[in-house]
């Protein structure tokens, strides 16, 4: 998510969980997909991994007892001992992603984080809002967005995190759930879901890493299973060895190779999405809401 780039300089790999409409499942030599199913709206991880044997599956750790890290959202205002609501290297009272320019066009600003009904809402509007570029010249974009990150209060190095969310499928939004290096250089990227709205809603997990010849990534789609509208679990397994992705306590795409050995923290982000080049973008109002009820980390 942070830099979205398409297949022009690095290596891109496919991993592609499908449904039973026909078509074959896409294999890399780094990858393994599982078809994913619709979601029972569970708001339990330990319901949704008995439900679908996730005990016994080779590498992955299972969360039991308390998690170390959990954020559910009461009250009415945002923890910042914990969240920020721009991107770490940048100015927190207003920020967008630079390096994603050409590609996504809004500004996130905190008055569109909002904590209420014990649910994070990331609000994104179409409202001209002053902003400035990356080199502090002043810009105004059409749509104003929210964004939050774990930076300040919570990294971690391997582990099971949780994110039980309701993802928008408007036109032109571009949801994201992911994992960026506390280092603050890329990659390694850990994308637990990126989503594109409109006509053609497009929705998968990414796993973006550095080559001897440049950069990679590897995908595992799960537009079906977030078809359907509601609550989702969003799961992400890693491991010294192994990173495993599930939705709704069923594994989406397994990963052995290239695992990252460094901390990491969590970002949850709602960007405009406005590049002809990218594919599935459907041209919107940027309207729409990210939920989230909660994030929750269990250590190794």
């Amino acid at each position: 998510m942070r830099w979205w780039k398409p297949a022009l300089g690095g290596v891109i790999v496919l991993a592609i969980a499908v449904w039973d409409v026909g078509l074959p499942s896409a294999h890399s030599s780094d990858g393994e997909v599982a078809k994913p199913r619709q979601s029972n709206h569970a708001d339990s991880p330990s319901s949704a991994a008995r439900a679908s044997g996730l005990a016994k599956a080779p590498g992955l750790l299972s969360p039991k007892n308390a998690p170390e890290f959990s954020a559910t959202f009461t009250g009415s205002t945002l923890n910042a001992s914990i969240w920020s609501t721009c991107y770490p290297w940048l100015d927190q009272s207003g920020c967008t992603n630079f390096d994603n320019a050409k590609v996504e066009d809004e500004w996130y600003l905190p008055s569109q984080v909002k904590v209420s009904g014990g649910v994070l809402h990331l609000v994104a509007r179409r409202e001209l809002t002053q902003g400035k570029t990356s080199s502090g010249r002043a810009k105004t974009y059409a749509c104003r967005s929210g964004m939050v990150t774990s930076y300040p209060g919570f990294r971690f190095k391997y582990g099971y995190i949780q994110v039980v969310a309701r993802i928008p499928t408007g036109a032109g939004l571009w949801p994201a759930l992911w994992l960026a290096a506390a280092n603050l250089q890329w990659p390694p990227e850990m994308d637990i879901l990126e989503a594109w709205g409109g006509s053609q809603f497009f929705a998968s997990t990414y796993f973006h890493y550095a080559t001897a010849s440049g950069n990679a990534q590897i995908r595992g789609l799960i537009t079906p299973a977030l078809s359907a509208s509601g609550w989702h679990i969003f799961g992400l397994s890693w491991t010294k060895t192994q990173m495993t992705w599930l939705l709704d306590g069923r594994v989406i795409m397994v990963i052995r190779q290239h695992v990252p050995h460094q901390e990491m923290y969590f970002i949850a982000d709602l960007a405009e999405a406005v590049s002809k080049h990218q594919p599935h973008v459907t041209p919107g109002e940027c309207s729409g809401s990210l939920l989230i009820r909660s994030v929750k980390v269990w250590k190794e």
